[in-house]
Parts: structure tokens; sequence; C-alpha cells
């Protein structure tokens, strides 16, 4: 089979999407099955591998928790080494890998060592989660804005909370699944109010999604357990109210259970 080696080599940055591979984009997928290289990350459905070209080589790469397969530097290294020898080099990434994918990062290298690249986009997440569940993150008249924070270091710089006493938006909380009554308390802390719905999302995307909702101020009392090993992501304010006021609140739902109310 012939090779995709160019004389300078190309790093294409594919954003997978939340996890389940119908969700990859039609470019994602004509980059990754052209790949003389491919660097993968975690949370991706493994029927991804198929699409992998035999000839190719794969290395994974991903992050979980405190589970690094390689370290960022070393991410960084290999996507220099393998495209200064020519190759056409795939970023396979979770998501969008533009949210709090570490792609200003991975680019900064390449831009240093004068490697041409592209970013793929692809479905984020932030957008399937309110997806499945039917909903919208803007609301005319009751949420004009939204707000991304990374629940891993959140609770940990003051800056990112800046403003909040006065935001009427969305805001979605990626990777705070374990934080819900620390969040909860800083919330309404900055003067969120404690009967603000909130609801944690797990396995956005996928066939069996789940989904718990609640209030803030009993969220501080009794945070939200996740029911899943699976990533969480917590939405909250005024557009998720429609799941509160669907008959009694709903507790610990699957998607298949929602859609048959």
């Amino acid at each position: 089979m012939s090779s995709n080696k160019t004389e300078h080599g190309f790093v294409s940055f594919v954003s997978g999407g939340p996890g389940p591979i119908d969700l990859l984009t039609l470019r994602g997928r004509n980059r990754i099955e052209s790949a003389d290289v491919i660097l993968y990350d975690a949370l991706l459905d493994p029927e991804f591998l198929d699409l992998f070209p035999e000839y190719a080589q794969i290395l994974y790469v991903g992050k979980r928790a405190n589970e690094h397969a390689r370290t960022q530097k070393e991410i960084n290294s290999l996507l220099v080494e393998f495209a200064s020898q020519g190759k056409r080099v795939v970023r396979l990434k979770g998501g969008d890998a533009s949210i709090f994918g570490r792609l200003a990062e991975e680019i900064q290298s390449l831009e240093e060592a004068g490697i041409p690249f592209e970013v793929v986009p692809g479905v984020s997440s932030v957008t399937t989660g309110v997806a499945d569940l039917g909903l919208s993150l803007t609301v005319r008249g009751i949420s004009r804005q939204i707000i991304i924070l990374d629940g891993h270091t959140i609770l940990e710089d003051e800056r990112s909370w800046i403003g909040m006493e006065n935001f009427l938006g969305t805001i979605v909380i990626l990777m705070g699944s374990k934080k819900t009554r620390e969040l909860a308390e800083r919330l309404i802390q900055k003067g969120i109010k404690g009967t603000t719905p909130i609801v944690l999302a797990e396995n956005v995307g996928s066939f069996n999604p789940t989904y718990s909702t609640s209030t803030l101020a009993e969220t501080l009392l009794d945070g939200i357990q996740k029911q899943s090993s699976g990533p969480g992501i917590l939405y909250v304010g005024e557009a998720i109210r429609p799941l509160l006021d669907r008959k009694d609140k709903i507790q610990k739902t699957t998607l298949t259970s929602l859609l048959a109310e």
C-alpha cells in the first residue's frame, strides 16, 4: 500500500467527538483513514480502532485522572518527531479538541518546529449532553450566555469565579462530577440561587447515558452521586429546569426511560 508521507510532514488534530464513532465527522474519518501515524487519547469508542489503517503506527497517549500513558512533553515531542520524518500524523482527541484538550500546547510545539498542521473540529460533549436531553443551553429571555469551566482546577483558582455574581446563563462544568458539593457551595456563595437546577449527565452521546437532577441547595447537602465510571458533565441554570418540572424529579434515570415518558 502506498505511503502518505510528504516532504515536510503534516499533523491533523482530529476531534473524535464525545465517544460513539457515529459522532465523528466525515473530515475526521478521512484524516484517520489516510494517516501514517495516529496518537490517540482515552474516552473513545473501541470501534475507532477499526478505522486505523493497517500500515499506520498506532500509539495510545491517553490521560485518565492520575494515570497518564505519556506526559504532555512526550506527546509534543512525538508529534514533532514523526512529522519531521515526513509522515502524515493524526492526533486524535476526544470531544472537541479546542475545549480543555491541551490543543494550544501541542500546536505551539509544532509552530516552533515549523511543522504545518490543521485542526478538525468535532462534536463537543458540552452540547451532546443537552442534545440527549432535548434541551438547549440558551433560552430566549432566560439564558443568553454560557460559561464552560474546568472542574479539576476551578476550586483552586479564584479568578475563574470573577463575574459569576451577575451571571444569568447556563454554567457547564467538565471534569467536576466528583466535587458536586464543593462546587454547589461555591456557586451559592457567588450569588447563584439555591433553587437553581443542576444536572449530572454521564456517558453522553452513548446508548446508555444517565442523568441525575437536583438543585444547588440539595446538592450542597447531599451531593450528586455518579452512576458510572464514565465521564460526567454538570449543567447549572434555569435552562435545565424543564427536567425538574417533568412529573416528579428525574433521579438516576436513563435516556431510554426519559423517552418512554
